[in-house]
């Protein structure tokens, strides 16, 4: 990704009216992996958590939605596996999160997919290393595995905005 100011990353956010971009908030932290080194763009609202944003590289800048941590109870004794990086995690590790469809008011449609609750699956896919001897060199690993991860979140941005458009 291209390292983008706020005010651009706002307007690249499809699935929300005028007012709710206004009221997106950079992370407090630095992104780890840098922003030149992710597939994708993700984080938590500082002022409100239950908010998220996601954001990919198209052709004329970035695109973007916004998504929301639902309440869900997942049960202690499983494990999930987020939809982005399809590396299995501890139960409150991930969790679904859900993203409008319609700007409508009256339309409460959604959209959503488990993923990691910190959106960070770039610095997971980023740090792999093979697990047995007949895995790929890490470098080859975690490059296939950067490309599933672009590829799969493009596809989820990209079907919230085809579904909000309609």
């Amino acid at each position: 990704m291209n390292p983008y100011s706020l005010t651009t990353l706002r307007g690249a956010l499809g699935n929300v009216d005028a007012a709710t971009r206004k009221t997106a908030r950079m992370p407090r932290h630095s992104f780890t992996p840098a922003v030149s080194d992710r597939d994708y763009l993700g984080w938590r609202d500082p002022s409100a958590p239950q908010r998220g944003y996601l954001f990919v590289e198209g052709e004329l800048g970035p695109i973007g939605v916004m998504i929301t941590k639902t309440r869900s109870r997942n049960s202690v004794q499983r494990a999930v596996m987020c939809e982005f990086c399809r590396l299995p995690r501890r139960f409150d590790q991930v969790v679904l999160f859900t993203a409008p469809t319609s700007l409508k008011q009256a339309d409460q449609s959604t959209f959503g997919t488990y993923l990691c609750v910190d959106l960070d699956c770039n610095a997971r896919v980023n740090a792999m290393k093979p697990v047995t001897p007949l895995d790929p060199p890490a470098p080859v690993l975690v490059a296939k595995r950067r490309a599933e991860l672009a590829q799969r979140a493009r596809a989820f941005i990209t079907e919230v905005l085809e579904r909000a458009a309609a």
